[in-house]
């Protein structure tokens, strides 16, 4: 995994990101990413639940 971040830094710094610049943007991609994936899963939860009730069919 080190690795790989190490690979992004790289890149960021060859498009002219800062190093603190480029630590910033990964740590803020990895934040939406875990948002992401808890939107996602209320989302199913959410969904879940109206099929449960009856608020909601697959047919």
């Amino acid at each position: 995994m080190q690795q790989y971040l190490d690979l992004l830094v790289d890149a960021l710094l060859d498009e002219g990101f800062t190093v603190s610049e480029a630590q910033r943007l990964i740590q803020l991609q990895q934040e939406y990413e875990e948002r992401k994936a808890t939107e996602e899963t209320n989302y199913h939860r959410f969904v879940r639940w109206l099929v449960e009730h009856g608020r909601f069919s697959e047919w």
